[in-house]
């Protein structure tokens, strides 16, 4: 499977991701792609993959009662893993979306389901990825790399079908009184890395900026807090 390049590639930022990446241990093989979320206990990542199977389990369960064919994108789709997922479920078609180079490149060699396809694109440039219509469209771990999410979502829900659904999963939110100490986290974080410019990349959200949405998994309700189950919110999002 190739990759279909819709806009003229960002080298500049992509470097600049998979090299984050790559130190901070979260760059995988090929075939630890093909395995995710379930990867080796010994991986330093083991526990956080340990919480992304939950949340990707959820999901995968959420699909499956929707017993109609589904047209599905997800935004920031990284080395495919969780694509490659959701198109196991009957009668789906699954477009992952990224700009980070090298990890598409990776998905398109790992997996080649006919229902599976990758593609580069700039969201907010006009391309031919304009002309086509999602019925679930799904954030999963990205949304914190968008700044403007009232402009996103003006966008995203252009490439929503009648009555589709936009669904964040596995992305930090905060109170007001907690964005200003997290984002000095992130810059002490990425500084300690070595990648200071990347914080100029990492955006802190509360769910007041989502607009209308449902709350499809809450982290802090009673029983979930205790569970220890996902520190992040299942976010749901309507076209109606």
């Amino acid at each position: 499977m190739s990759v279909i390049y819709y806009s003229q590639p960002n080298t500049a930022f992509s470097d600049l991701y998979i090299n984050a990446r790559k130190k901070e241990n979260r760059f995988y093989s090929e075939e630890e792609i093909k395995k995710l979320p379930n990867i080796q206990k010994d991986h330093p990542h083991y526990s956080e993959w340990q919480l992304r199977k939950k949340s990707s389990n959820r999901f995968f369960s959420y699909l499956k009662t929707k017993n109609k064919p589904l047209e599905i994108l997800e935004i920031g789709c990284g080395n495919g893993w969780f694509s490659h997922l959701m198109s196991s479920v009957q009668d789906t078609q699954i477009t992952g979306l990224d700009i980070t180079i090298v990890e598409l490149e990776q998905a398109a060699k790992v997996f080649n389901n006919e229902n599976l396809s990758f593609v580069y694109a700039d969201l907010f440039q006009k391309t031919a990825l304009n002309d086509k219509k999602f019925d679930i469209i799904v954030f999963n771990s990205s949304l914190q790399y968008f700044e403007n999410l009232k402009e996103l979502f003006k966008m995203v829900s252009n490439l929503l079908s009648e009555n589709g659904e936009i669904h964040i999963i596995d992305s930090p939110f905060y109170k007001a009184s907690e964005i200003e100490k997290a984002k000095e986290r992130t810059q002490n974080y990425y500084k300690d890395l070595g990648f200071p410019e990347m914080s100029k990349n990492y955006f802190h959200h509360r769910l007041e900026n989502l607009g209308k949405h449902k709350i499809m998994y809450n982290p802090v309700s009673f029983l979930n807090y205790f569970r220890k189950d996902s520190p992040f919110y299942w976010i749901l999002i309507t076209n109606n």
